[in-house]
């Protein structure tokens, strides 16, 4: 890399390791092409009215990753924050996976620059020899091939493939990979990703950073995938015509499973009807979000029994994996019972504006007698999902993830009628650790 552009680099870096909000970076629009060329002392300075710039950091744009590993560490954003030491990791055996990114068509792209791997040596290893290493990838400009090219898996340092193309969406796709040291390592990993051009008259951008996302450049997660023995999950028309499809998908299934030959016995039906609702919960409060309505029906599967978040979207009803409780069939319930609370919904925005629910439902169990006594007592954890709108209209909702937990003995004059001790009183429950939900840039469901 010449002096010119490794100054510029270390500006980038130092501005968004510190926090600010600092001006983006230029070089002289000729510096990619002959920075080494030495000037005359006197030589007048020539100042180009459309510089050569980092465009993610310049001018309003998106980079959107193909998706995230499920740990509170590596985040989509690690991708475009100077530090090497930090890096996009995709969700395990998303191999195949992409990155992408929008700028404007006013722009001109000369290059982009990646890093093939995780450029970090940590206290258990060196992490870019650990990891999966990108080999080589296509990149395509609004669906038309731009070029394909190769990485050099043991250079551990950005790698510049020229572009030369006209602003728009551009993506990266995964074409090759080689793997780790850590064989059951199946992540993809790139520390840093820029991309280099003119704005060619774009506005700049005053938060010099991306807007980030999962899945596509909007935003919008793509669909779940299903296999046809799924049970159903909409669109329908009504919650009723929703539980009238899935009864009759699971109920074959239950009455052969479930017989009078063993414990529990037979199931009886409906296996997806509204008998009751979460306590706290009220459907108003999603009518002011994404969603148009919301209501919990109590459904069976081939395992337990739990009450269901059903989601209505302009497609219509849909069952989602939000649940308010649940218990296995073959449990009797003795020496120990449950209660739950649903808790509050919150909505917030995406960095590309795109409206995410997030709901917090609470759940006790108490247990007495039990044969090892340090189990007895009540443990009590606070659940927390997101939900929001995939490329197809439908809920994707992520979660649960655990932001509060506690203990508390039982009091020495409990019986297991003792209303009191089950009840929920979230200000007054002594929590061990609580954290507060959250959404990354990219709409992730962080707990801070």
């Amino acid at each position: 890399m010449d002096r010119t552009r490794s100054l510029v680099f270390g500006f980038l870096i130092l501005a968004l390791g510190s926090g600010c909000k600092a001006p983006a970076p230029v070089v002289k629009s000729d510096a990619l092409a002959d920075a080494g060329r030495v000037e005359p002392k006197n030589a007048a300075r020539v100042v180009d009215a459309d510089p050569i710039v980092d465009l993610l950091h310049t001018v309003d744009s998106t980079v959107a990753v193909s998706s995230k590993v499920d740990n509170p560490h590596d985040y989509p954003e690690h991708l475009v924050d100077g530090r090497p030491e930090t890096a996009w990791n995709g969700k395990t055996g998303d191999l195949k996976g992409f990155i992408a990114f929008r700028v404007p068509k006013t722009a001109k792209v000369l290059r982009v620059e990646l890093t093939p791997g995780f450029d970090k040596t940590a206290t258990k290893g060196d992490l870019f020899t650990m990891n999966h290493r990108i080999k080589k990838v296509r990149i395509t400009r609004e669906g038309a091939v731009v070029k394909e090219a190769a990485l050099d898996v043991d250079k551990r340092t950005l790698q510049a493939i020229d572009v030369d193309a006209e602003g728009g969406d551009f993506k990266i796709d995964v074409l090759e990979t080689v793997p780790g040291t850590q064989k059951n390592w199946r992540e993809l990993t790139v520390s840093e990703f820029r991309v280099w051009g003119r704005a060619g008259g774009a506005p700049e951008n005053p938060q010099h950073m991306p807007k980030m996302a999962i899945g596509s450049l909007d935003g919008r997660l793509p669909p779940k995938a299903s296999a046809k023995a799924d049970l159903p999950r909409g669109p329908f028309a009504s919650s009723a015509e929703l539980c009238t499809a899935y009864d009759k998908a699971v109920a074959p299934l239950i009455n052969a499973k479930f017989t009078d030959d063993q414990y529990p016995g037979k199931i009886p039906g409906p296996h997806c009807a509204a008998k009751s609702e979460p306590k706290g919960f009220s459907s108003a409060a999603f009518k002011r979000g994404p969603f148009k309505d919301a209501a919990f029906v109590d459904v069976d599967d081939l395992e337990r029994q739990s009450s269901a978040l059903l989601l209505q979207t302009a497609k219509g009803w849909f069952r989602t994996d939000v649940h308010a409780w649940s218990r296995y069939h073959g449990d009797p319930g003795c020496l120990h019972a449950s209660t739950h609370l649903f808790e509050d919904v919150t909505f917030v925005k995406t960095s590309t504006g795109d409206d995410v629910a997030l709901i917090r439902i609470v759940e006790r169990e108490v247990r007495w007698a039990q044969m090892q006594g340090d189990l007895d007592g009540a443990e009590t954890k606070e659940l927390v999902y997101a939900c929001r709108f995939d490329a197809a209209g439908a809920p994707a909702c992520e979660g649960p993830k655990f932001a509060g937990q506690a203990r508390e003995p039982l009091p020495a004059d409990f019986t297991p009628d003792r209303q009191a001790f089950y009840a929920i009183d979230v200000d007054k429950i002594p929590w061990v650790s609580r954290k507060k939900p959250a959404l990354g840039p990219a709409g992730d469901l962080r707990l801070e």
